[in-house]
């Protein structure tokens, strides 16, 4: 029963693999090198693996996730051979494995892993207690420079939330899963509940045309999170914090972000009319703005304290 599944995923995949072999992005198996599991996700196992000299992470699809979504799995797989962008998680290629049957992605290597898992480690000492606030306005500045690359490329991410952005070495963050990600339509407007709950616009929630504007309210929401340290909703299910946002006009808590600048950037990002929200220059500016900000002495102790 399996090798019919594999002979029919060979078939599925024949026509794409031969063109991926004609653009140069096919990695032959032997070629690449298997190190160890990283984690298993609903779509599959991540891998970290060796590409020739390159540190690589490999997303090993099964028959069975291939067989069930197939059209999401190719839609990444071809996005990212087209996206290029230092906060973009670099694409090295597809492997087809055979004996069993199986299509790797294979992309750099961000060992300093998730967003989500930088927040809320199991060690319990997270990122930023070691690092301070300096590194969370280059993660925030990254994210949206990631975002604006996509949306001038025409391309919605539609999943925007920590667990979808990784860093490096240097804590650079890249922008990771475009599973649900989908190029904007002529109309420049899509239709769909698509993406996390607790992360997602109310329009998208509402079942309502959206733009490439949902994107800046998820990356709102996340930034709130990595500032206030504080996961979304916290009290509330998945299900129960959609509701409150999309019809009470319900948004995660504020208070424990002092700085003005940034504040009000957040706020307006998540408006509810997605036409108020910022775009991506403008909000650049302002998380530049607000990191200047964020640095001026508070007092006149601290101001003697800096000289």
């Amino acid at each position: 029963m399996e090798n019919d599944t594999d002979e029919e995923l060979t078939k599925l995949f024949e026509q794409y693999i031969n063109n991926y072999r004609e653009s140069g992005w096919c990695i032959e198996q032997q070629y690449l090198q298997i190190i160890r599991v990283l984690g298993n996700g609903a779509s599959g196992t991540t891998y970290e693996g060796k590409y020739r000299e390159a540190k690589v992470a490999v997303k090993a699809y099964s028959a069975k996730i291939l067989k069930e979504d197939f059209v999401s799995v190719r839609n990444e797989m071809e996005l990212l051979a087209r996206l290029s962008h230092p906060n973009i998680i670099k694409f090295y290629g597809i492997c087809f494995m055979k004996n069993p049957f199986a299509a790797c992605l294979v992309t750099e290597l961000a060992p300093h892993g998730e967003l989500g898992k930088a927040l809320y480690p199991k060690s319990g000492i997270n990122l930023f207690s070691r690092l301070g606030q300096d590194i969370k306005f280059k993660i925030a500045i990254g994210v949206a420079r990631g975002l604006q690359y996509l949306h001038k490329n025409k391309v919605i991410h539609r999943d925007v939330k920590p667990a979808n952005v990784l860093l490096d070495e240097q804590n650079e963050p890249k922008l990771t899963d475009f599973g649900f990600s989908r190029l904007v339509d002529y109309s420049g407007r899509m239709t769909g509940e698509t993406g996390s709950y607790k992360y997602m616009a109310p329009e998208v929630m509402r079942h309502q045309k959206y733009s490439e504007s949902a994107d800046i309210y998820s990356f709102a929401v996340v930034i709130n999170e990595m500032f206030c340290e504080e996961p979304p909703y916290r009290y509330l299910l998945p299900v129960q914090a959609a509701i409150a946002v999309a019809k009470k006009g319900a948004r995660p808590s504020t208070k424990k972000i002092k700085n003005d600048i940034l504040k009000g950037m957040i706020e307006r990002c998540w408006s509810e009319d997605p036409a108020e929200r910022p775009d991506w220059e403008t909000v650049i500016d302002s998380l530049q703005q607000a990191e200047v900000y964020q640095k001026k002495p508070t007092s006149v102790f601290e101001m003697f304290r800096k000289k």
